[in-house]
């Protein structure tokens, strides 16, 4: 904001700051009044003392009581816009009257101080002016220039003074107004510069409280929001934890249902062979009641009956092996308890018990694995895994009509670990999809059943649980490799529980 002459050049803003500074103003004013009435009662005091009582009452008093009366006026005037000039005028009066009472007077009375003496006083008075009011420089020069005139003009008159008196006063009085115009404006643009830096410093502070009330309502709608996406983010951790219950029991009873439609081939056989035993008998029984059982008739009975007893041993224990491999399996994958086992066996009986599911594809599944490589881990876990890579390859990795291989190979790495590498020759993963797909829900065909859990549950198993790695590898049109990277012996001291889903 420009400031010419001690004053803003934009008029309302000037206003505006008059109005701001004229309680101030007005305060330090009847300050200096007060002060300049205090010392003008010496001035009458001394009247007293040293003039007949018959001049100070009739010219001297009356003009210094005039002169209080008028400080008092000024005094007793409001801070109000509306006698801002009134208060000036007066000013202007008041300083008059105390160049012709200090100034003037003394001639009335006969005296005739020097010159010089004289150009003090008005010296002192216009100075007095500029500091009185430095607000209102152009009314302190233009009185300046009055008194000086007057000065000029009555006073070096009377007095009669010298050329070279002339020209000091005339030099005396250029410089007091010249140097009064000066310090009055100087007053007057650091008074405005001093308002205008602490409107700004107020305006900043309103902004900045309008900023701090702005962000505080802002913090609140965001704790708002964090709260709620807090509630939303535990109903979504409920809602995986539930899906990979669901996962997981859904794995569960694919496999009670492969094992019971497993069961029934050789029940259904065993359940035939003893029909067929008991027809047998009841046609020996009565052959033996008839009396006509011959010694070749009863050598064809023991042959059925060895041949059918021999074939019920057979189906029945077919069933007692898939009972019991379900039973180690399901007890593994509820239980979560880690123990040891051998991979290859292990992995071929995952394989079995999803035999009902897989035979309705046409792919084939190939293990290479040593058969003495052992573990001591938790086969629940790598149980989930194992089901997760096979069905997800089932789902995602061959194209409909295409016959496709998948191969399971493991194999003992140095510093007790055991790499598993599960590799298809599918039509592999985009490489836009490669680095999603641990992503929970990620999947691109679940129109076929996928869930986009699968993948996630294996990276946390063999992550959290199995305290393994895996890494995949891909492109499209030749096929996909997971490679999982496990401690073969899992420490005694390590305490495990099965977090599918990462904090």
């Amino acid at each position: 904001m420009n400031i010419r002459f001690g004053e803003f050049t934009d008029k309302a803003l000037e206003r505006e700051f008059r109005l701001a500074v004229m309680t101030r103003e007005v305060r330090q004013l009847r300050i200096g009044l007060l002060t300049l009435m205090l010392f003008r009662l010496f001035p009458i005091a001394f009247d007293f003392y040293t003039l007949p009582l018959a001049q100070v009452t009739n010219l001297l008093l009356p003009l210094r009581m005039s002169m209080l009366a008028l400080s008092v006026a000024i005094l007793l005037l409001p801070a109000d816009p509306r006698f801002y000039t009134v208060r000036h005028a007066g000013i202007m009066v008041l300083l008059t009257g105390l160049f012709a009472v200090n100034a003037v007077g003394p001639f009335w009375f006969g005296e005739a101080p020097s010159p010089l003496g004289i150009s003090f006083p008005v010296a002192i008075i216009v100075i007095m002016n500029y500091v009185l009011l430095p607000t209102r420089w152009s009314w302190m020069v233009a009185w300046g220039v009055v008194a000086s005139l007057l000065h000029l003009l009555v006073l070096l008159p009377i007095t009669g003074p010298t050329p070279t008196q002339t020209k000091m006063v005339l030099a005396m009085l250029f410089v007091v107004n010249a140097a009064g115009a000066f310090i009055s404006a100087q007053l007057a643009s650091l008074s405005r510069r001093d308002y205008l830096h602490l409107r700004q410093l107020q305006q900043a502070n309103r902004e900045l409280r309008e900023r701090e009330t702005v962000i505080a309502e802002q913090r609140d709608r965001l704790s708002e929001k964090v709260v709620a996406l807090e509630e939303v983010r535990q109903r979504l951790i409920d809602t995986q934890d539930d899906l990979v219950r669901a996962e997981k029991m859904a794995a569960l009873g694919g496999m009670v249902a492969g094992v019971a439609h497993e069961l029934n081939t050789p029940i259904g056989i065993a359940l035939t062979a003893i029909t067929h035993i008991e027809d047998g008998v009841a046609d020996l029984n009565q052959a033996v009641a008839d009396g006509k059982l011959t010694r070749t008739r009863l050598a064809e009975y023991q042959t059925m009956l060895q041949e059918s007893a021999q074939l019920v041993h057979v189906n029945i224990a077919r069933a007692a092996e898939l009972v019991q491999s379900f039973k180690r399996v399901s007890v593994d994958q509820a239980s979560e308890e880690r123990r040891p086992f051998l991979l290859r066996h292990y992995i071929e009986e995952v394989l079995s018990s999803l035999g009902p599911r897989l035979r309705r594809e046409p792919h084939r599944i190939s293990v290479d694995c040593p058969a003495d490589l052992d573990m001591d881990s938790y086969p629940g876990a790598l149980f989930q895994v194992l089901t997760n890579l096979v069905m997800n390859a089932v789902i995602h990795a061959f194209d409909p009509g295409k016959v496709g291989t998948i191969t399971i190979t493991g194999r003992a790495l140095p510093e007790d670990r055991v790499e598993l590498v599960f590799q298809d020759n599918g039509r592999g993963v985009h490489p836009d999809h490669l680095s999603r797909l641990f992503e929970p829900f990620f999947t691109t065909n679940r129109s076929r059943g996928g869930s986009g859990l699968g993948l996630h549950i294996v990276f946390n198993l063999v992550t959290q649980t199995l305290k393994g790695s895996i890494a995949v590898n891909s492109a499209d049109g030749e096929g996909t490799c997971f490679i999982l990277t496990l401690p073969r012996h899992l420490p005694a001291a390590e305490v495990s529980l099965v977090e599918l889903l990462p904090d």
